[in-house]
């Protein structure tokens, strides 16, 4: 360090120190002795310093934990309900469950997680906002849709996309015409020594006087007749509520069933509850207990199918309305079908006539001996 600046900082040392602002000074006081009736209230033991301490930085630090936790509730706000992404309009489409059910074409299903969606050849099919192309696979993950693309037959992937042979002939431009000049407007020509033409006045046009209306004469005062009593309103008849009609019935190689039902006013889903059984009748089908099939937006425009395992013999069904909160608004009757497999084809093997059976050849009686005479 330079000498000049240490000798410069040993005088600035040694000069006397200003003392602080009064008004500071007792502020300061005021807020430490705040700050030391509350930490002797606040701990619970003799001991003066540490445990009011402890005491006091826990509360700090819970008060801002919780901050911090409004802080973030208020930011990401109330929870929103998922809303399960919506197949429309499928054409050769299939949907495959998490379970493993297959359903045919199911106009307005709400997809549930796990559910794989393909579209099949000349196919089609509307998922929100994208549109499913044939070859097209779609998958639900956590609520989301993913769709992978079959690329077209004949593109080759990373190939450069090779110009058209035949040349784009260029536009030859033309001029256009220049624009033809406006004629502008001559006065008049005035031969010499004629007198100047005077204007003529304006006459200004005079309104006739309107006709003065009669007097009129007062209406006689009709003598106001009470009104007749207003009958008591008859009380509106409550709505009927209009149950889905539900249609079932049992397709066949492969094994399935073909549904579609009504719709209900007021409802803002339908649930699709299936029973099943391998030995004997099925259960009676349950709501929201039971199997749910899917739950679709609203009733299928054709009707789907969904296919049956092998082995079931009895199928139940039944679709119930829900209101926009999910409770339910009416219940459809319950189809019972039985699955009989078709018998299988008995070919026809060719019967060999049957040979007459051979005739019992005569026996000639036997020769009794004759006795002799004697």
């Amino acid at each position: 360090m330079n000498d000049d600046i240490r000798r410069r900082l040993e005088d600035a040392g040694r000069q006397p120190v200003p003392g602080p602002d009064p008004a500071f000074a007792d502020a300061l006081e005021a807020r430490l002795l705040a700050v030391a009736g509350t930490t002797q209230q606040a701990e619970p033991s003799s001991r003066p310093g540490r445990p009011g301490r402890r005491l006091v930085l826990g509360g700090s630090l819970l008060a801002g934990a919780v901050g911090i936790a409004l802080l973030f509730a208020v930011a990401s706000g109330p929870a929103r309900p998922v809303v399960a992404p919506e197949l429309s309009v499928p054409v050769n489409v299939e949907v495959a469950l998490a379970d493993g059910t297959v359903l045919e074409d199911p106009d307005g299903l709400r997809l549930p997680e796990g559910s794989v969606v393909r579209v099949g050849p000349g196919g089609s099919a509307r998922i929100g906002d994208t549109v499913l192309a044939p070859g097209d696979v779609a998958t639900v993950e956590h609520g989301r849709l993913h769709v992978e693309h079959d690329p077209p037959v004949g593109v080759v992937p990373g190939g450069t996309p090779t110009r058209s042979p035949h040349a784009t002939p260029t536009p030859t431009s033309r001029t256009s015409p220049s624009p033809r000049p406006t004629p502008t407007a001559t006065a008049p020509l005035v031969p010499s020594g004629s007198p100047a033409p005077t204007a003529t006045p304006a006459v200004t046009p005079t309104r006739p006087p309107l006709p003065s209306s009669p007097a009129q004469t007062p209406l006689p005062t009709r003598t106001q007749v009470p009104p007749p009593p207003t009958a008591s309103p008859t009380p509106s008849p409550t709505p009927t509520i209009i149950r889905p009609r539900l249609r079932a019935r049992v397709l066949y190689a492969p094994t399935r069933i073909r549904v579609t039902w009504t719709a209900t006013p007021d409802a803002a889903s339908y649930a699709l509850v299936v029973s099943r059984s391998r030995l004997g009748p099925a259960p009676r089908p349950r709501y929201p207990d039971g199997r749910i099939l899917g739950v679709f937006s609203y009733p299928p425009a054709t009707a789907f199918r969904f296919r049956v395992p092998d082995g079931v013999v009895e199928v139940r069904l039944m679709v119930v309305a829900l209101r926009a909160d999910g409770t339910v608004l009416a219940r459809s009757r319950i189809v019972t079908l039985a699955i009989t497999p078709p018998a299988p084809a008995v070919s026809a093997t060719p019967v060999s006539p049957t040979s007459p059976a051979p005739s019992a050849s005569p026996v000639p009686p036997s020769a009794s001996p004759v006795p002799s005479g004697g």
